[in-house]
């Protein structure tokens, strides 16, 4: 029972994120948007992400978390309705964009009342050994928005091609069937969700229905957050780990996409659907359930875990980016090479993204785990989105050699600090 929702909810998570910040990309390049554009507007919609820290101790203070993601997804549902329609609009794009803040804000929401519920439901064991299967069932969730929804809407531009603009119809369609999925999910959770606390705020200290109550609660939670051991280091690790990958994330998708003549690889939507979204998700997921079965099996604790597979995973996380550096000089036509190096640099993210999850699990721990969670995962946003904002004007700037040498340059802090965790260990026992 505990892994169906454990499943079932992560996968809720996954889905949302990966609309605003992998669907879009390729949405508003079909739509006739630059590269440039493309990224910073993606990243952008991320800010919620960014910024749920600030919400984060009303979601832990005022009612239950699990009733918080029934109404997310409810409310998502709603809003992805609603942006299917604005494709029909003369005026789309502000309509758009709109919806997809929206979209993105209850989805930041409910990612802080699904870890907050994972956390209260689960004992640390049980956290530690399905951390992989949670990264599972979030990698599937992102496996039918790439490899399903998108490939979808390319099925739906080739048999509307006749249409005067078949992309804003393939993709309103789209859009129309996540709107479905959401709604039921929102049905199948409400059956499916344990009942596993109160009404009451996480430390069940402070009663959690008044204005006063509430804000002593949240300045509480500020103030142990900023009190917790090591945090230099903590926003040192969280910021360098993924630099290399901030830079990747949103790029190579355009890179994919682009003309062959224009020095990309040139995948319609249906191939991106299969070798990314559909191979590369799939080498991600059982890169992340090996990671977490790694970590769990090595150590009395989650730190004794991390601390002896920090540095294999800091190795399959970046080395694999040197792929693209290849790619972008050879430009491989063959579906099977393409989808070999997708599948290396998704199988080496998975596994190596493992240590960056666990590690936060084990930062948040305390009173008010929920909204240090979310504080922490905030700031993983944060280092996701300013680089990968400023991504694709140096994309535009550089050649695509050039700059896919210059993300394989960005992952070596991120390899300094990942030896300087371990170091900390031996100056710790010695």
């Amino acid at each position: 029972m505990k892994l169906t929702w454990v499943l079932t909810s992560n996968f809720s998570e996954g889905v949302p994120y990966a609309i605003v910040n992998i669907m879009m990309v390729a949405m508003f390049a079909d739509l006739g948007l630059d590269a440039g554009t493309v990224t910073l507007l993606t990243s952008l919609l991320s800010l919620p992400w960014a910024i749920k820290a600030l919400w984060s101790p009303v979601v832990d203070t005022v009612g239950t978390k699990r009733s918080w993601m029934l109404w997310m997804q409810a409310v998502m549902a709603v809003v992805l309705g609603l942006a299917a329609m604005c494709l029909g609009l003369q005026t789309w794009l502000v309509p758009l964009v709109v919806c997809a803040a929206l979209i993105a804000f209850a989805s930041a929401t409910y990612d802080i009342s699904c870890d907050g519920y994972y956390m209260l439901a689960l004992d640390e064991k049980d956290q530690s050994f399905l951390v992989g299967f949670r990264s599972f069932a979030y990698r599937l969730g992102m496996l039918l928005v790439t490899g399903g929804l998108t490939a979808l809407a390319g099925w739906w531009m080739s048999r509307d091609a006749a249409l005067p603009a078949p992309a804003f119809s393939a993709w309103a369609k789209t859009l129309a069937v996540a709107a479905a999925l959401f709604a039921g999910l929102c049905l199948l959770h409400n059956l499916l969700l344990p009942k596993v606390e109160r009404r009451s705020v996480s430390s069940g200290s402070v009663a959690a229905t008044s204005a006063p109550s509430i804000g002593t609660a949240m300045a509480d939670t500020v103030r142990t957050f900023f009190l917790k051991p090591g945090l230099p280091f903590m926003f040192l690790f969280l910021f360098t780990y993924r630099l290399g990958e901030a830079f990747l994330s949103k790029t190579s998708i355009l890179f994919l996409k682009t003309p062959v003549e224009e020095g990309g690889i040139g995948l319609g939507n249906t191939d991106y659907g299969l070798l990314y979204g559909t191979v590369g998700i799939l080498a991600l997921v059982v890169g992340g359930i090996l990671g977490g079965i790694a970590i769990s099996s090595h150590g009395k604790s989650r730190m004794e875990g991390i601390r002896r597979w920090i540095i294999p995973m800091a190795i399959a996380l970046n080395v694999p980016d040197l792929l693209y550096v290849w790619m972008s000089y050879a430009q491989p036509q063959s579906l099977w090479v393409v989808g070999s190096c997708i599948a290396i640099e998704q199988f080496g993210y998975g596994f190596g993204f493992t240590a960056y999850t666990v590690y936060l699990l084990e930062c948040a721990q305390g009173p008010w785990k929920t909204a240090h969670y979310a504080f922490l995962t905030a700031l993983m946003a944060v280092g996701m989105m300013i680089p990968s904002a400023v991504s694709g004007y140096c994309m535009n700037a550089l050649s695509f050699p050039r700059f896919f040498i210059l993300t394989c340059l960005l992952t070596v802090p991120g390899f300094l600090v990942s030896c300087w965790m371990v170091r900390r260990r031996v100056d710790h026992d010695s």
